[in-house]
């Protein structure tokens, strides 16, 4: 770890579940003895009427534990889903007063002459917790201290609770920790708060200003590929964990979950797609997103089947009778919500998020020094182009043989002047390799691949967009309730049928565009 740097993560746990936690063996075996501790602490936060500190970058207070003191400045918060990293400098004082100066030979390089000018330091607010220390032993390298925090933060006549559990590395490393708190979010339920103490006062104080919408990251295609993908990582992960307090908050967003938690669980499977020549334990990373994106997916699909439903029912103006599909399908789609909400509840989706940072931080990166992120794009994109070649080749070898077998009448299932017509050129290729040209497409999206030209890449937007429409109705099908399938009425059975053959019919019409569409994007390919 770097000198004078705090990396810690903030969890809020319900006070139930955090004695739980203290009496599990993941506490109570870990605990280094004579750590345990409890103490008192009042801390006193400092800054100008405007905030001068706050606008650059710094966290100024002063504790009081007994008859002790020490001052503290916190610079440059770097923060991700309750884990942050910062500087931090300790100076032991003999009182509460705000006193910067005492920070000189604390190898803390700030001017705060420049930063103030002539304004005056005043306190901003107080914070009172019991906490109860203990350090932990989490593996032979690495130790962690855990704060269990309970108290309130007072602020221009306002108060606020506190109740939260910190884990702070304090020798080992990162991928330990986070490990760790995954290994915690499968005890019991754990949630993040991003927030320090500091910034809870400040908007106590009205003195904060909302971020709003955190944007997502955009990929530096020239900067190396392992910096880059642990943005895109921590970046998804903390918008699903920020997002989850919300959703666990809301008894009325169960039906949205796939809406508001999708677009980044599929961004962070994107992200392993491309890394899995690079980087271990990918695959281990790419099961553990399922347990999230299976009861996602299915929410997603049922919603579209019954938006479906309902328009063909609508159509039939009356001849399909009574409607038996959608309180079935409505009934289904409450069920998944529930499912979801009762993941987010326990805290499946902090575990995932905890597990695969963890994996993340702790895996190899191959040629990490020598890659950069639109070169790693690239090498995979030509990886495909290799593997669709080879099966196409494979492919027109049997036709070919197929043929001559036909012609030779050496097949017996030939029946004599009867032409057997071959199968459509490149649909088993396509039906096959469905996630390669999937993920092929995004990269035509997103970068300019330079092993294709650009007709090629304008025709494999289109083969894209028409892939797109068979996987949504494939999945479609997929989706349709058991319960449909085996229908105990002759009503439910012809509207369960109506339904099957409209997507069937749709499905038919998918493959038949997908077939042109990758007809005319071979043309460009030289293969």
């Amino acid at each position: 770890m770097e000198k004078n740097t705090e990396t810690e993560i903030k969890l809020i746990i319900a006070k139930k579940d955090v004695k739980a936690l203290v009496a599990s063996p993941l506490v109570a075996k870990k605990t280094k003895k004579g750590s345990h501790k409890t103490v008192k602490l009042v801390n006193i936060y400092f800054d100008t009427r405007d905030l001068l500190l706050h606008q650059a970058g710094i966290a100024y207070r002063v504790r009081q534990n007994g008859k002790k003191y020490e001052a503290t400045v916190k610079l440059g918060r770097a923060e991700a889903g309750g884990l942050s990293a910062r500087q931090e400098y300790n100076v032991a004082v003999k009182n509460a007063k705000p006193n910067l100066s005492v920070f000189a030979e604390s190898g803390l390089q700030v001017d705060f002459a420049d930063i103030l000018g002539t304004a005056q330091i005043e306190k901003l607010f107080t914070v009172r917790v019991k906490r109860e220390l203990r350090l932990l032993q989490i593996t032979k390298e690495t130790v962690v201290e855990m704060a269990i925090d309970q108290g309130f933060i007072s602020a221009g006549g306002k108060k606020e609770t506190i109740d939260e559990v910190e884990l702070e590395l304090k020798d080992g490393s990162l991928a330990d920790l986070l490990a760790y708190t995954a290994k915690i979010a499968a005890e019991v339920p754990v949630f993040t708060e991003s927030r320090s103490k500091y910034a809870r006062g400040l908007a106590l104080l009205d003195k904060l200003e909302p971020e709003g919408a955190r944007p997502l990251p955009v990929i530096d295609w020239d900067n190396d590929y392992c910096e880059e993908y642990k943005k895109q990582f921590y970046q998804y992960g903390t918008a699903i964990m920020e997002e989850q307090n919300v959703f666990a908050d809301c008894g009325k967003l169960q039906t949205e979950a796939d809406r508001i938690f999708l677009p980044y669980f599929e961004r962070m499977q994107a992200a392993l797609y491309w890394l899995q020549p690079v980087m271990d334990g990918s695959a281990g990373m790419q099961a553990n997103l399922q347990g999230a994106l299976r009861p996602l997916y299915k929410l997603r699909d049922t919603k579209t089947l019954l938006r479906r439903w309902k328009s063909l029912f609508k159509l039939a103006d009356g001849r399909l009778g009574e409607d038996k599909v959608t309180r079935l399908l409505e009934n289904r789609l409450e069920d998944i919500g529930d499912e979801i909400q009762l993941q987010v509840m326990r805290g499946t989706y902090s575990g995932i998020i905890f597990s695969l940072w963890a994996a993340m931080e702790g895996a190899g990166w191959k040629a990490e020094e020598y890659l950069q992120a639109g070169q790693l794009l690239q090498v995979r994109v030509k990886d495909i182009l290799e593997k669709i070649e080879d099966a196409m080749n494979r492919e027109k070898e049997a036709e070919t043989e197929k043929a001559e077998a036909i012609f030779t009448g050496k097949l017996a299932s030939a029946k004599k002047g009867k032409k057997i017509p071959l199968k459509e050129p490149g649909y088993a290729t396509v039906t096959r390799f469905g996630k390669e040209f999937y993920y092929l497409t995004m990269a035509n999206e997103s970068s300019k691949l330079t092993d294709l030209s650009k007709e090629s890449r304008k025709k494999l937007e289109k083969l894209g967009e028409a892939m797109r429409e068979l996987f949504a109705v494939n999945s479609l099908g997929k989706s349709v309730p058991s319960e449909l399938l085996k229908s105990n009425t002759v009503l439910s059975a012809r509207q369960s049928g109506y339904l099957l053959g409209d997507l069937a019919a749709e499905q038919l019409m998918a493959r038949k565009t997908v077939n042109k569409a990758f007809a005319k994007w071979l043309k460009t390919v030289k293969m």
